[in-house]
């Protein structure tokens, strides 16, 4: 290590803001570590990306592994080094030695079918198609990217619709609920569906509409007002009385404390943030997420948040942008073609676009400089689908496509990895797989989510991790 990164690391080690200094540790605690090179200090980001109608294992299965298996119980793994993708994958081929394609974890004990709701990162069955009913737990997404805080917590992004679409009120533009991610038992994960709402929601402190700026600065007296009236109630209310609005006064300033942190960040915020076009308002469907991508990428650029989730379609979503005007999701996942291309082609070019925007994300990631390589190598980006590995899953797998170095906590990156079959020994199930995530990622619980009990009968335990996937 030479003496301008020493002396950088001692000059950011010791100096002060003042009052400001509590709410700029973090920022310098980073900014020492890449000084130093020091890989753990860094915060460890993940995105999940959840698509509907089913990802098809066959489609994304390299087709010099098509006829590949495990061996008794034993996973198959094969370096991906040489190895040609599958068309819709192409590009990812640039990072191929940080990609991983994850195949044969089942998911039966989530409500198969159209859509498994909470079930898909929440490892549960929900009530019905018709129901997402009560999340059990916080989901992987929101638990993994809750070890490292920030402004915002977790972000959801979405495209407007229903997940199963069918008749009922019109879905509104701005925040939705769709029954994907929980923060807690109980406590699902809000979703915004419209970009330019978005933005002026994560950047409005700085670089927002007029309007955004000026919401954010009356909220902020506003929050002032509350407390300081809470406060005098505090004193005035019986004894049994002050516990409730203690925690009244607790919420308010929590939001206050966040408000305070965007002003102090408001430089990087603007140097981070997006840039606001048409396409933010846009009604097309392509627009409107490919406006989340870049909101998702300048949230994790910024700081404002170390965990995303975007929910790129819905059954009732038609891609006008991509020329298929005929049909919509729901319809292709049943087999019927769309402007004169058959629901196999129409499924491989959404599924193409898709990746294209997840190579995008990982592609301005990796461009940034973080320590001794980029925030690509500290990033975990999970492509997957609601309803496991078809357009009516019946969960005996649940593929997925994952990018990114995984701050070396996973032998993952750079290989296609697949589980023995349903039913075999050594087989294992998403909860296993989340429960490597998190037991990678310092989090060690016993074993994330409900176990497939109809697998125990049978003498084939289903906890805990998969100990060959952790570094």
């Amino acid at each position: 290590m030479n003496s301008q990164s020493t002396s950088r690391r001692a000059f950011l080690k010791h100096f002060s803001f003042g009052s400001g200094g509590a709410l700029l540790s973090p920022l310098l605690g980073q900014l020492a570590a890449a000084a130093g090179g020091t890989v753990d200090a860094f915060p460890q980001r993940f995105v999940f990306l959840v698509k509907s109608s089913g990802l098809t294992p066959k489609a994304i299965t390299p087709e010099s592994l098509h006829d590949k298996k495990a061996t008794g119980s034993t996973p198959l793994r094969v370096p991906l080094k040489g190895v040609p993708l599958p068309d819709s994958l192409h590009a990812l081929e640039p990072f191929k030695d940080q990609l991983a394609i994850v195949q044969g974890f089942s998911g039966k004990m989530c409500l198969a079918g159209h859509t498994s709701y909470f079930g898909a990162m929440g490892v549960h069955a929900s009530p019905s198609e018709t129901s997402s009913g009560r999340p059990l737990r916080a989901t992987i997404d929101t638990r993994l990217s809750s070890q490292h805080s920030s402004p915002f917590g977790h972000v959801g992004l979405a495209l407007r619709g229903r997940a199963v679409g069918g008749a009922g009120d019109l879905i509104p533009q701005g925040t939705l609920y769709p029954g994907l991610s929980a923060l807690a038992p109980g406590r699902e994960l809000p979703y915004q569906a419209s970009p330019d709402q978005a933005f002026d929601q994560l950047f409005g402190s700085a670089v927002g509409s007029k309007k955004g700026r000026k919401r954010f600065n009356l909220e902020t007296g506003m929050l002032d007002f509350i407390s300081d009236d809470i406060k005098q109630l505090r004193n005035k209310v019986p004894s049994a009385e002050q516990d409730k609005l203690s925690h009244y006064l607790l919420a308010f300033e929590d939001l206050q404390e966040r408000r305070k942190k965007l002003l102090t960040m408001n430089e990087a915020i603007r140097k981070g943030a997006p840039k606001l076009t048409e396409k933010f308002s846009s009604q097309l469907g392509i627009d409107r997420l490919a406006s989340h991508f870049e909101l998702a990428a300048s949230c994790l650029v910024t700081g404002l948040s170390n965990g995303v989730t975007i929910r790129m379609d819905n059954l009732e979503h038609v891609y006008t942008g991509l020329g298929l005007t005929e049909q919509n999701v729901h319809a292709i996942g049943h087999g019927t073609g769309s402007n004169g291309k058959s629901a196999e082609e129409c499924r491989d070019l959404i599924r193409s676009y898709h990746i294209s925007l997840m190579a995008g994300l990982a592609e301005k990631l990796r461009s940034i400089p973080e320590g001794d390589g980029t925030m690509l190598d500290n990033t975990m980006i999970v492509y997957l689908s609601d309803a496991g590995e078809a357009h009516h899953g019946a969960l005996h797998e649940w593929p997925f496509i994952i990018v990114g170095g995984c701050g070396g906590r996973l032998t993952l990156p750079g290989n296609y990895f697949q589980m023995p079959d349903y039913g075999q020994s050594g087989h294992g199930t998403i909860g296993n797989l989340y429960t490597t995530f998190l037991n990678a990622y310092g989090d060690p619980i016993k074993h994330f989510g409900d176990p497939d009990f109809s697998l125990e009968r049978e003498g084939l335990p289903q906890r805990g991790p998969i100990s060959s996937l952790i570094a």
